[in-house]
């Protein structure tokens, strides 16, 4: 695996989902399985929110870099319906963004998204994108929420130098 697999591949296993659910810290995975890269966080979490808006606020550089910066992998963070209706926060990879419109594959295993499974396709709105982030060897430009679990968890942090765009390119 090279490095750039290897890196996706280690982010998407410490961060891989979010549910905005208070309570839990390892989410059953509905067949008596916990998952434990599974990380709940409460929906009022003041530091995840502003994660989540910083990543809005930015997400104008993923859109104009995720295909022409050189890069060792590119995610999108979807906030999906759960069947029980709060928020999964899911990475995607992305494969088409058309105006307001992102489209991606889902990167990892869903718990609690009824209908949604590894590998699955999904489109949506520029409002459901919770988190973005591009890997250029050690540099993560985004990655606002993992950033954040990262501090609350840094001996599962992965190995990032994490990256602001620069703001002439952020909007």
């Amino acid at each position: 695996m090279n490095y750039g697999n290897w890196l996706g591949a280690l982010i998407l296993a410490l961060i891989s989902g979010c549910d905005s659910r208070p309570g839990m810290s390892v989410k059953d995975s509905g067949n008596g399985q916990s998952d434990p890269n599974f990380r709940a966080i409460e929906d009022d979490d003041a530091e995840m929110n502003a994660a989540i808006k910083s990543a809005q606020a930015t997400l104008k550089f993923f859109e104009n870099n995720w295909k022409t910066m050189p890069n060792d992998g590119y995610s999108l963070k979807f906030a999906m319906r759960t069947s029980d209706g709060d928020l999964e926060h899911i990475w995607f990879a992305p494969t088409r963004i058309e105006g307001d419109q992102f489209t991606g594959e889902c990167a990892n295993e869903p718990v609690n998204v009824p209908g949604l499974k590894l590998h699955d396709v999904r489109t949506v709105s520029r409002d459901a994108v919770t988190d973005w982030m591009i890997v250029a060897g050690r540099k993560c430009y985004g990655g606002y929420t993992i950033r954040v679990i990262s501090k609350r968890e840094p001996e599962n942090a992965p190995p990032l130098i994490f990256v602001d765009p620069p703001k002439e390119d952020a909007k």
